[in-house]
């Protein structure tokens, strides 16, 4: 929300600097993202949360500050509509459902064209480009008062009719900007006798817009239902700053005021005179509710005592017209002594005012949390885990040796299309899929990590000769709600690096997860486009947490290089095995390189008591050579 402090100033005295009224309206709930200095004015950018749409207004914002400021709200003038000896005819049908208010009136005689000067300036400093007198009024008013307002054509709306329906899908529509869209089911229009003229909530038809020739305008002030503007928002991909407000909730109880408003600067600005009288369709009567607040309730909940005079003070600054009631003495003898309650009459711009506790955060928010006393969490430290508990520790342990071998982390969406699945042979019948999803890229949760990371391998291939990329995060299986799990797995990808690279790298992270038996039991694919796929969640289940430290030997090894060569098929490993097994001085044999079926070993000898002695290396090595040449038919290459 964009809102200029010269506008504001005209509904309330403000004497806090613009950092300081951008920091209480922070405070308050009306987060202040920027401060923009112009040449002649000072431009505020508020960023409003869902449940505040009285905020998505300049006298909704000024509300604000006057709360903050302890003022007087100052409304603009609105005068009565009088009513005319010569309607002109226009026939509304509407249905409560679909459209709880239908608020509008016809005016005459007017004339089309360039607005004033102070009009096309305050619309262009909330970013909106001024088009004419008429549409400019509609956008002021509703950027004022927070209701939004179309101006239809009167002379083009065939028959004199207006019938507020829902599509049944597929119907043409083209908007007032010259944009046409195929409408879904359900989209709540406006028809006349042959077409239909404007998608209400959203935005106007082009075949109803006000333009130069146009002489006489229908003004409509209307409340929609929330759920049917964003359907039909999101199903066209159409947001507007009217679709904004009715998603939120507009206010129900203004339409009148907002008609007032708009038909006074209509004739004002362009002319005519009044040629209808007014029109307000509705099935209930939207008036202000009542709203009671415990003073003890208050004090229980933000755990301070806010004076009671304090409280009604707040209150009041806020438009809530608080009513003190002391409990009676005889059968409320402890409401009494703490407070009695407070009735509130919640204005219908409030719709976020529905509970005590919403009285209370109220309170609380102009009060100020930043004066709430300091203190320290009452309670015991938990001996016992969740069950939920997961230990981010071990994950950044396991990122952290990926991030020092060259990896990079990605973040990908668990949520995946059709595509993706039928590129990677997988039948997307045997996969959950979401029931509701917001477009077909996203209807799948995934299988596996490998299908994203292939992506994110493909678009950074043009960028980057060498590409290591990794991700942990969830996959899930199943086929339905009762066959569902969620698993964690780590998973990688790499064009530069080869098995054996790849597969160091996977016992080093099992050596530091204290995982010496069977770990390759964990490793779902090795060696596919050297991609690699881990059952994390089965993983860490086998953490060993327990070191073993041992002290620096006193006494030197000796190091010697092995050449053996061996007949057939021999798997290194065994033959490593095996020359451990013939003496505890050997403590380390590793695989220094290998040319067909010679294999140089590297052996490291090393006695903790004692230095060692070429005699007793020479007797050690001897018999390693005869256990190799009699389990393996081995012979040392000379």
């Amino acid at each position: 929300m964009i809102v200029p402090l010269s506008w504001l100033k005209e509904y309330v005295d403000i004497t806090l600097t613009p950092k300081e009224l951008g920091e209480k309206l922070t405070e308050v709930g009306l987060g202040c993202e920027k401060i923009i200095k112009t040449k002649d004015d000072v431009i505020f950018e508020l960023e409003i949360t869902p449940n505040r749409p009285d905020c998505l207004s300049i006298i909704g914002v000024a509300r604000e500050i006057a709360a903050i400021e302890n003022k007087k709200i100052k409304f603009p003038q609105l005068p009565n509509i009088l009513k005319t000896q010569k309607p002109l005819p226009l026939i509304v049908k509407t249905d409560s459902k679909i459209n709880p208010r239908f608020t509008g009136i016809i005016i005459s005689g007017i004339k089309v064209g360039e607005s004033p000067k102070w009009l096309k300036e305050k619309l262009e400093k909330m970013n909106q480009r001024p088009i004419n007198n008429i549409v400019d009024i509609t956008n002021y008013v509703m950027l004022e008062l927070g209701n939004p307002i179309h101006a239809f054509d009167y002379d083009k709306i065939i028959g004199n009719i207006m019938t507020v329906s829902q599509t049944k899908g597929g119907e043409k529509f083209e908007s007032v900007d010259g944009i046409a869209y195929r409408l879904p089911k359900d989209a709540v229009v406006i028809s006349d006798k042959e077409k239909i003229i404007d998608l209400c909530g959203i935005k106007g038809g082009k075949n109803s817009g006000t333009y130069k020739e146009t002489k006489t305008i229908f003004i409509r002030v209307p409340v929609e239902i929330p759920n049917l503007i964003r359907k039909s928002s999101q199903a066209l991909g159409l947001r507007s700053d009217a679709s904004s407000i009715f998603e939120r909730g507009v206010n129900a109880g203004g339409t009148i005021d907002a008609l007032k408003r708009t038909t006074d600067l209509v004739l004002e600005l362009a002319g005519g005179k009044i040629a209808s009288n007014p029109y307000d369709l509705k099935e209930i009567n939207f008036k202000p509710w009542k709203l009671k607040l415990r003073k003890d309730r208050l004090n229980q909940i933000l755990g301070i005592n806010i004076p009671l005079k304090k409280t009604i003070d707040i209150l009041e600054s806020l438009n809530l017209s608080p009513v003190h009631l002391p409990g009676e003495q005889r059968r409320h003898l402890d409401d009494a002594r703490k407070g009695g309650r407070i009735e509130c009459t919640i204005p219908t711009y409030r719709n976020d005012l529905k509970i005590e506790e919403d009285l209370i955060e109220e309170v609380a928010r102009i009060y100020g949390y930043n004066n709430f006393p300091k203190t320290m969490p009452k309670g015991v430290i938990p001996t016992v885990q969740v069950p939920y508990f997961k230990d981010y520790a071990l994950d950044e342990k396991v990122k952290n040796i990926l991030k020092a071998s060259g990896f990079s982390e990605i973040y990908t969406y668990s949520l995946i299309g059709d595509k993706d699945l039928t590129e990677n042979n997988i039948d997307p019948e045997k996969i959950l899929r979401v029931d509701n999803p917001v477009s077909r890229d996203f209807e799948y949760l995934r299988p596996t990590l490998k299908i994203n990371l292939l992506k994110a391998f493909i678009q950074n291939k043009s960028n980057f000769e060498k590409i290591n990329l990794f991700e942990l995060g969830k996959v899930y299986s199943g086929k339905s709600l009762d066959e569902a799990k969620e698993i964690y797995y780590l998973s990688g990808i790499t064009n530069n690096k080869n098995f054996f690279e790849v597969k160091g790298l996977l016992e080093k992270i099992f050596e530091d997860l204290g995982i010496k038996e069977n770990s390759t039991k964990y490793i779902e694919i090795l060696n596919d486009g050297i991609f690699f796929e881990i059952n994390y969640s089965e993983l860490i289940k086998d953490f060993n947490p327990n070191k073993t430290f041992k002290p620096l030997p006193k006494y030197p090894p000796i190091v010697e290089d092995l050449s053996i060569i061996t007949e057939g098929d021999v798997k290194t490993s065994d033959l490593i095995s095996e020359i451990k097994n013939q003496s505890p001085l050997v403590v380390d044999v590793s695989l220094l390189d290998q040319f067909k079926n010679s294999k140089t070993f590297h052996i490291v000898y090393q006695d903790k008591n004692k230095n060692l002695t070429g005699e007793g290396v020479a007797e050690i090595r001897e018999k390693i050579l005869k256990s190799l040449q009699s389990k393996f038919h081995a012979e040392l290459n000379n």
